[in-house]
């Protein structure tokens, strides 16, 4: 029928939730044209050529992206505001139940009838849930000058923390969140508030990774690391930063791991994204710089360059930035996630 015609927009003689979340995203203006005949998701090749994902929305990539800070107003209130709620939930993944809490920026204007793309947010060493929206204002600022002015769609950021009363150190508190944002705090947001999963079945937050991301900073950024390392069903976007992955002793075996991950996850390499960013003043740029040179050597997987329509990694430099949260890591963010959520 001709009904069954339309609405089978990818064309491949079925009318599926690929087709479904399509057109809802064309519906929303979050999509020009639809992506046809899509490929079942095969194990990338080695030593193949790179493979080019759609560029769904005409996003102006640089395949070489600088750092710019901010516009200085973007660190004073913003006439369009969002808001931050707190989120109590429960996690079975310990030792014995715990109660914790995260923070939730919606945009201004939420409307929970709408779609939103989503960021988790980890904060660093001796942080907590509250450091990145209550203890300091900058990011919250930020993204609500950020979304007025059109440099990224409205979205939601949650920040939870990796810190638990199970008695283990930050360091495998950092490791080991991946099992516990999965299991208890995905489906606790993403029941609440309006994102692209249609439900929080485990099937249906990873159908919907491709408008879910994580980042992290220092400490946060290791938790980071071990998301893209665990957990790329749910999440298509990776933004370490300030933090190299500490599954290893030398750059080798770490950017090692990290590729084995995406050799291993299924995924070809239009489907997952790194977004990594330190300055060369910063405790963690030389650890960083070392795994991210081997990983450029890793072509089978990685792709290196900002242009994420021809590619999937990117490392993003400030010269004379140092590890601080304020003055330089909220510029990272301001740079580099206009650059993600394009690609199908």
């Amino acid at each position: 029928p001709q009904a069954f015609r339309a609405a089978d927009v990818d064309e491949n003689e079925g009318v599926e939730a690929v087709d479904l979340r399509q057109l809802q995203d064309f519906l929303i203006e979050k999509r020009k044209q639809f992506h046809r005949n899509a490929p079942e998701k095969s194990l990338p090749k080695q030593n193949a050529e790179p493979e080019t994902p759609e560029n769904t929305d005409s996003f102006p990539y640089s395949d070489a992206l600088q750092y710019k800070a901010a516009p200085a107003s973007y660190r004073q209130d913003c006439p369009q505001q969002g808001t931050v709620e707190r989120l109590s939930y429960q996690t079975t993944v310990y030792s014995s139940n715990l109660t914790k809490s995260a923070y939730v920026y919606l945009p201004y204007g939420y409307d929970s009838s709408k779609q939103y793309d989503i960021m988790y947010m980890m904060h660093g060493g001796g942080g907590n849930e509250s450091s990145i929206f209550l203890e300091s204002s900058v990011m919250k600022k930020y993204l609500d000058h950020m979304i007025m002015n059109g440099d990224i769609e409205p979205m939601i950021v949650v920040t939870p923390t990796f810190n638990n009363a199970a008695g283990s150190d930050m360091t495998t508190n950092s490791k080991n969140f991946w099992n516990e944002l999965e299991k208890d705090l995905l489906p606790a947001v993403e029941g609440k508030y309006s994102t692209y999963a249609v439900s929080t079945s485990a099937a249906d937050l990873k159908a919907s990774r491709s408008h879910r991301a994580f980042s992290g900073f220092s400490l946060g950024a290791l938790t980071a690391w071990y998301v893209f390392l665990n957990s790329l069903d749910y999440f298509q976007y990776i933004m370490p930063l300030s933090g190299d992955c500490w599954a290893g002793n030398t750059a080798q075996e770490k950017a090692t791991v990290v590729a084995d991950a995406a050799r291993q996850s299924g995924y070809s390499r239009d489907e997952y994204f790194l977004m990594c960013a330190t300055g060369t003043k910063d405790i963690a740029y030389a650890a960083m710089r070392d795994q991210i040179e081997v990983m450029k050597t890793m072509t089978d997987v990685f792709t290196y360059t900002s242009d994420f329509s021809k590619g999937n990694f990117y490392f993003l430099t400030c010269e004379g930035g140092t590890h601080y949260w304020d003055g330089y890591i909220v510029d990272y963010i301001y740079d580099g996630l206009p650059y993600l959520f394009h690609e199908n």
